[in-house]
């Protein structure tokens, strides 16, 4: 059976403004501690320093064995007593490394991390690329013949059906009886031969999961000596029109844009701050998240699957310009990414929206190729759920026929403003209603982000542009336009709380700021007034179905 490890804790350090990956430190070199995880840019005295980190521990293991690390940044590669075992070259993805650990005894695992930035992290990204690792890391000792991963499919949410799709670490020419248990509780046992088979079955007693009853059951595949966990949930997401059904009911999303981000944790945030962050949203009346812009960790999903917020992930890849939006490796980089995430996170029943390459040039022609093949490269790993970009091009736009769900960054009242005008807010009605008459009527359409800057504890009397009473009346008035017209399937705030973007790009602080709560997550005006809008329209609709 598995024997799992979770090796976060105090790791040694080291830092370098100069040393490449492969520069090996040198044991006497590591002179410093910090914890795993955790971010090396934001504590003194690497504060806004570019390099490499070096994380060091000693692991007592043999044989095969699995090393997983729930994302870092900018990118990474992983040493096994000197050897290279795999590199991380996705900020914030989730990788998994399966090698020989050689024989049972005292190893040592160097994980080297540069916040360097890269062909996928650029320099203008409005988000701050912290360096270290974000999420655990975990290890599994493995037996000789096991099982790589599952994937589990809800065909039918009425009868509990469901596919798993079993994949194992080698060629079977001999057939195994594969154990299959649920919530348990053994449903069937199947034979398994080959590398990759799929089966079949009803959950029995199953619960559905949604938003409002966050039902999971767990599934357990035992091979030989080895036995595969997973948690699931039996729901469907569907496009219909211009409807997006979550078990076969109209779903509206309601929401924020949120980014992994903290100046204490940088992007190392706690499990303790997500659930926090999920309590007030929920307390608020939301349940969504658009994990902007970058794939999400493992201990987010599974708050989110245990707490019913919907999510939407996407890749990386933010406001890329041409040239490098046309470069054969731009586009090999998104398809790498599409095909690694979709996988990755397939089981989680909170995703129900994949998305990618945020605000791209969707108004020329030319991009369209690149939407293709990428929306395709999704849909060869998951045929579940739908697939958008978020654009900033509106009426331009000439990809809207290529996704499943449109999505649009409009900013009236704050970016569309006379120069000389105190308020915008008369602006945003009309805008948003003469955006919405240029989207198919045949596609689900949501705002994926709105929204305006408040400095958090500025208030003024004429509740002009930056303070808190600007940033609340606007709130309200989009509210007002979008949670009350069917031909919305969801509104997403821009954004959560602040967070750390660019220190020398015109950032007060260095934080993009139209957050409704500041960056240490204390609510401006904004907050409370969604809320009340958003009990309005819950007593309005108990009237209607009245």
């Amino acid at each position: 059976m598995r024997i799992g490890k979770n090796l976060d804790g105090i790791w040694d350090f080291t830092f370098s403004e100069s040393a490449d990956f492969n520069q090996y430190p040198g044991k006497e070199k590591f002179e410093n501690a910090l914890a795993v995880p955790g971010c090396f840019d934001v504590m003194a005295p690497w504060f806004g320093k570019r390099g490499t980190g070096y994380f060091r521990r000693l692991v007592h293991t043999g044989g095969t064995v699995q090393l997983s690390l729930d994302g870092l940044g900018i990118e990474g590669e992983v040493y096994w007593d000197g050897k290279c075992v795999g590199t991380c070259p996705y900020a914030y993805m989730p990788e998994k490394f399966t090698f020989d650990a050689g024989g049972s005894g005292t190893h040592e695992l160097v994980i080297a991390v540069s916040n360097r930035y890269n062909n996928v992290v650029f320099p203008f990204y409005d988000f701050y690329a912290f360096g270290g690792i974000f999420g655990s890391v975990t290890l599994e000792e493995l037996p000789k013949d096991h099982l790589e991963w599952v994937r589990i499919t809800t065909l039918d949410y009425k009868t509990g059906k469901i596919a798993l799709k079993v994949r194992a670490c080698r060629f079977f020419r001999k057939e195994q009886d594969l154990t299959i248990r649920i919530d348990g509780k053994a449903v069937k046992i199947v034979p398994f031969s080959g590398r990759e088979q799929e089966y079949r079955l009803k959950v029995p007693a199953f619960k559905l999961w949604s938003a409002e009853e966050p039902n999971l059951h767990q599934l357990e595949l035992l091979l030989k000596d080895d036995r595969l966990e997973e948690t699931f949930g039996i729901r469907q997401i569907e496009v219909k029109g211009p409807k997006l059904l979550l078990n076969g009911k109209e779903l509206r999303l309601f929401g924020y844009n949120r980014h992994e981000s903290h100046p204490e944790f940088g992007a190392a945030t706690p499990p303790a701050l997500m659930a926090a962050d999920l309590h007030m949203l929920k307390d608020q009346g939301g349940n969504f998240i658009r994990g902007s812009h970058y794939p999400q960790r493992e201990s987010f999903l599974k708050l989110c699957d245990k707490m019913g917020v919907l999510v939407w992930e996407e890749t990386l890849g933010w406001d890329v310009k041409p040239p490098e939006l046309f470069s054969r490796g731009f586009l090999h980089r998104q398809i790498d990414q599409a095909h690694k995430l979709a996988a990755v996170h397939y089981n989680h029943p909170c995703i129900i929206i994949r998305g990618f390459m945020n605000e791209t040039e969707s108004q020329l022609p030319r991009v369209r190729s690149i939407i293709r093949s990428v929306y395709k490269a999704f849909r060869e790993v998951d045929t579940t759920r739908p697939i958008t970009f978020a654009s900033n091009k509106y009426e331009k736009d000439v990809c809207m026929d290529l996704v499943d769900l449109v999505a649009m960054n409009p900013y009236p009242g704050w970016y569309d403003s006379n120069w000389d005008e105190v308020s915008g807010i008369h602006h945003i009605a009309p805008r948003l209603k003469q955006l919405a008459a240029a989207i198919p009527a045949n596609k689900p359409y949501m705002i994926s982000e709105i929204g305006a800057s408040a400095i958090y504890g500025d208030h003024d009397p004429y509740k002009a542009r930056w303070s808190e009473e600007y940033q609340a009346e606007l709130a309200r008035e989009v509210c007002r336009a979008v949670l009350n017209d069917p031909r919305y399937c969801g509104l997403c705030f821009w954004h959560f709380c602040d967070a750390k973007s660019y220190i020398n790009g015109g950032r007060v602080l260095g934080y993009n700021d139209k957050g409704m709560l500041d960056r240490y997550r204390r609510p401006k005006l904004a907050w409370e007034a969604i809320r009340q809008e958003i009990k309005k329209q819950q007593r309005s609709n108990k009237k209607t179905t009245k």
